[in-house]
Order: structure tokens, then sequence, then C-alpha cells
């Protein structure tokens, strides 16, 4: 099945993209996360600055699928949400000291769940069940 290791390779670089934007001097991200929260201007224009990173990042998902790693079925918006959720949760949420390896760690795990068959499109959900 596939190159071993490959989506966690992109994963892990998409996560230290990430990981370099949270840890960024002046800290923009977290500025205009916080600006959100107070504008829903602001809010909006977040959402749509996400919906086009996820759509983009999904790139990598593709390739996953296309080397034989995960299934053609994963939900690529799942899977990249479960690999950088842990650096936001960490550095934004927790306030926690900023460690390359936490985008890593993520990118490791959520490789490994999508291999084992996690972050599969669920029709039940999709339908209402």
């Amino acid at each position: 099945m596939g190159t071993p290791g490959a989506s966690k390779d992109d994963l892990r670089a998409l996560n230290h993209e990430v990981y370099a934007a949270l840890t960024a001097d002046p800290p923009i991200t977290s500025a205009l996360i916080t600006a959100a929260l107070r504008s829903p201007p602001a809010a909006e224009a977040l959402r749509a600055f996400w919906a086009d990173r996820y759509a983009r990042s999904a790139a990598v998902v593709r390739r996953a699928v296309a080397r034989g790693e995960i299934r053609a079925d994963v939900d690529a918006y799942r899977l990249l949400v479960a690999a950088t959720a842990p650096l936001y949760h960490e550095l934004v949420l927790l306030g926690t000291t900023p460690t390359p390896r936490l985008a890593d760690q993520a990118a490791r795990d959520a490789a490994a769940a999508a291999r084992a068959g996690a972050f599969t499109v669920d029709t039940s959900v999709a339908m209402g069940s």
C-alpha cells in the first residue's frame, strides 16, 4: 500500500506551515482569530480564509489517496482538521510553550488514523441519521 510515510510527511509539512503562522512575531494569525471573535465582518473573512485554506490543503489528501495510502472515501476536511487542531488547541487555546515536535506528532497521529480507516465519509451523518 503506497509509499510508507508519505502522507505523514505531507501532513507534517502542512503542520509546520500552521506552526510557523501561529508562532510568528508579530502573531498575526492569533490576532486575526481574536479579531474574529469581536467583529462579524472579521469572523466572515476568517471563515472564508479557512474554507479556502482547507480546500487548497485537500491536495495533501488527494495525493495520499492516489498513492494508495488511505481510502478513497476519506473526508479530506475531517482529516485536515484532525491533523491541525492540536496545534491550535495547544498554542492558541492553552498557550503552551511552542515546540515543532507538536506539529510532527499531530501529523503522525492523523496519518496513522487515516491509514486505519478513520475520517471516511459517513453517509448516515450526511443524510441526517
